[in-house]
This record gives structure tokens, sequence and C-alpha cells, in this order.
């Protein structure tokens, strides 16, 4: 009786043929079934294809894998599935050879998403990918406050000291997400608006623009608005984020206002 082995270490598409000779020349031939080998793992693709700069338009995950026999274009043993997990390691898509996620306003800040892909025979490939999504606006607080005119007219933003005094931030406790981080302040600028005339304010306290994302960027806004404004419409006070989220905010002198007063009276009533 004889016996031999053969193990196969390369990774392809086999039969083997086993011949037995006896010592009067005698043979017999038997040819095995199809044997497939895969021992590389899947590739994983599209995670480049993901917006990983600061945006508040809900990135896209979108990955593929494919499971090729090493160096050819044969498929292996195929894609069992594709999985795409969270920071907190749950999964949130999955698939045979792809994977689709459109990000959730939850996931508001800098998340950073596992993808896995595992063959039917057990090899996995793993990637990454981190996003940063942030949906919300900046806020503007000042001391402003609502008037109503006699004829039951409300003013918003009514400055009555004729001061514009306003902090600015992108703080995450605006967002009603609680993200881990904003985008931060990005610019902040105030004009002043005339008809359709629009001019804007230039001074350190009233202009700032900011080189980096900082969710804890700010800015105090200050400004006295002088008598010989008082033919302003009003005042608008424009804040962008590294996201694309803008805030405007628009505000009335107490000299603008006395002069609505004074044209809306009829002179003949004083005359």
């Amino acid at each position: 009786m004889i016996s031999k082995t053969l193990s196969e270490t390369s990774e392809g598409v086999f039969k083997y043929r086993l011949t037995v000779t006896d010592k009067a020349g005698n043979s017999a031939t038997r040819t095995s079934d199809t044997i497939y080998l895969d021992h590389s793992n899947p590739v994983l693709y599209g995670m480049e294809n993901t917006n990983t700069e600061w945006t508040n338009i809900a990135p896209v995950i979108n990955v593929s894998a494919t499971d090729y026999l090493y160096g050819t274009t044969y498929t292996g043993s195929d894609l069992s599935s594709v999985e795409i997990f969270d920071d907190s390691g749950r999964c949130v898509a999955d698939g045979i050879r792809s994977a689709v996620y459109t990000l959730e306003p939850r996931y508001e800040g800098i998340h950073t998403w596992r993808i896995v892909a595992t063959d039917n025979v057990g090899h996995t490939s793993f990637a990454s990918v981190t996003t940063k999504y942030d949906i919300t606006k900046p806020g503007i607080d000042g001391t402003e406050i609502t008037y109503v005119l006699p004829d039951g007219t409300y003013v918003s933003g009514y400055c009555q000291d004729n001061i514009i005094n306003q902090h600015i931030d992108d703080e995450t406790w605006r967002s009603v997400n609680n993200p881990n981080v904003s985008s931060g302040l990005k610019s902040v600028i105030l004009y002043r608006v005339t008809g359709r005339s629009r001019e804007a304010i230039w001074s350190d306290q009233t202009r700032a623009t900011f080189g980096y994302s900082n969710t804890h960027s700010a800015f105090n806004m200050y400004y006295e608005i002088q008598r010989s404004e008082r033919t302003a419409s009003y005042y608008e006070i424009i804040v962008t984020d590294f996201a694309g989220n803008i805030t405007r905010k628009k505000l009335t002198s107490q000299y603008s206002l006395l002069t609505w007063f004074h044209t809306s009276i009829d002179r003949s009533s004083y005359n």
C-alpha cells in the first residue's frame, strides 16, 4: 500500500489527476472535482470618493469590494458581505458586494467610519474614512429688543441705545444633535443697508475672518451707530462657518426709527 499527500499552497482553480500503476504495468486514473483555492483578502474601494472636508450637505459613504484571485481578474470565493460601522461599533449599512450610507443629522461633528469586507472563506479587509458634518448655523446673541409701534407693528432687532453689541460663536450646544465638534466661525461682517445700497463697515470690532476651523472660535461685535446714519434702513450681520452654514441678523437703530416716525406723520397735522 502506498500513500501520498499533496498540499497546494498556491491559489487558483485546480483539477488533480491521480494515476496508480502496479508492477505489472496496469494503471488506473482518477480526476478530482474542480477545486477552488482562495488565499487573498477582498479589495475595498470607493472610500476616496467620500467628502472628508467640512460640509453641511450629508456625506455619502459608497463602498464596494472585489475578491479576485491574486494578480488576476478571476473571482475567488466571492464576497459574503460589505459592512459600514460607525465609531461606536454600530453597523449602519451592509450589502453583499457594496454598501451605501448617507449620514443622518445625529452624526454631526467628526466621525470615523470602519468598512469591513468579508469573502466566502472568511478572509477580511478593513478600511476607514472620516467625515466632518455640520448643519447647525452659527449663533448671534445681543442686546436688541422687539419694539411695538403705536400702530401695532413689531420692530424686531431694535437697538434702543443705538449700540450694536453682539456675541457670535459656533459652539456645539447650539445644535440639537449634540455633535462632538462644530466647524467653527469662518467670517463675520456688519453691513449698513440704506434702501438698496449695502455698505460694509470695516473695523476690528465689526469684521473678522478665521484662518482655520475651531469649534470654540468666537467674536464680540461692537458698533456705536452715529446720528449721521439715521437714514440707514437697517444693519445686517452675516456670519458663515467652515461648513457653509450662514446666519443673517437684521438690526434697527433708534435714529432710523425716529426718522420713520417723522416721515410717517402727516405734515398738515402740525403746520
